[in-house]
Parts: C-alpha cells; sequence; structure tokens
C-alpha cells in the first residue's frame, strides 16, 4: 500500500497536478475581461444599514467602508481580470486614491477577489495577508500582482468563511 501512495504522489508531482488531481495549485493568472454583472453598487450586509460599498464601473473601483474610520477606503482604476471561471476571479488595481496609511500611494497595485458571482448578489473581498498581521499586500509593479494574486494563492489572501454576500443595490 505504501508503494502504491509513493508511485501516485510521484506521478501527481511529475504531471503538474497534486495527488488529488487539482492541477496548477501555483496558477498563473490569464487575461480575462470584467464581468458585464459586476458593474454596479455592491453593499453588505445585505440586508439593514450598509456598511461598506463597492462602486464598480467598466474601469474603476471604489470601495467604502461607512463603519469603519475611513482609514481604509480607496479607488482604483481596473488595470487587470483574470476570470477563473464564469463567477470568480480576480480584479487588480493601480490606486487613484489610495488608504490613508503607511505605505501607499498611487504607484502600487493591489488585488479585489470575487467568487459567487449571481444577478443580484456577490461576494467581494479585498486581499488581505490574512498569514502575516493582515496587512494589505500591495505591490509596486503590475507584473508583481498579477503574479501574486492567483486562484492558487487566494488562501493566503482571502478567508472565505469570513467573507459574506453584497447585494446589487438597484
Amino acid at each position: 500500500m505504501r508503494s502504491a501512495f509513493s508511485l501516485a504522489l510521484l506521478l501527481a508531482l511529475l504531471s503538474g497536478c497534486d495527488i488529488y488531481g487539482r492541477v496548477g495549485i501555483d496558477d498563473t493568472n490569464i487575461p480575462g475581461t470584467l464581468p458585464e454583472l459586476l458593474v454596479g453598487e455592491w453593499v453588505f450586509p445585505a440586508t439593514g444599514v450598509p456598511s461598506e460599498r463597492y462602486s464598480i464601473s467598466e474601469t474603476t473601483i471604489q470601495y467604502i467602508d461607512s463603519a469603519g474610520d475611513g482609514s481604509f477606503n480607496f479607488k482604483g482604476s481596473i488595470v487587470f481580470v483574470s476570470n477563473f471561471s464564469s463567477t470568480s476571479g480576480i480584479i487588480i488595481i493601480r490606486y487613484i486614491e489610495y488608504p490613508d496609511f503607511p505605505g501607499h500611494n498611487g504607484n502600487s497595485y493591489f488585488g479585489i477577489y470575487y467568487r459567487n458571482l449571481g444577478r443580484y448578489s456577490v461576494q467581494l473581498a479585498n486581499a488581505t495577508e490574512i498569514t502575516y498581521n493582515f496587512s494589505a499586500p500591495d505591490t509596486a509593479t503590475l507584473e508583481e500582482a498579477i503574479a501574486k494574486f492567483t486562484r492558487g494563492r487566494m488562501g493566503r489572501y482571502v478567508d472565505w468563511g469570513a467573507v459574506q454576500p453584497q447585494r446589487r443595490v438597484q
């Protein structure tokens, strides 16, 4: 039995997938387009008074956290999109207006993951270094951001169990 598992592990490593057959653990991003369904206003919580708002156009994203002190509000130009599926992906922005804490400037790039995209709801998550002090994982270049914010590395930047769905504002 041990030799069968060793053989399966060896074959998985040689084939580029893990022992469960999942290909591309550290996927590369393939350029895509912003899904039309994402364009609009999205708020959280889905009921009651909104505390978070994403305003998404074809070219920009603005994030407003009205429950906090405003230190993480930002606006950015959409510079890259990769669609992992028809309902999930990554949007990379270049800051236009950036968060009000050290290390942010208009020359850095940031990722916003989305999943479970539907007509009236979506889960949007600003990438956060959840494994390192919950800091913003900005990059200096677009190339670094494309390499950093992949499907395979999503678990490092998003805890989907803590991300509640946002609803579309009509």
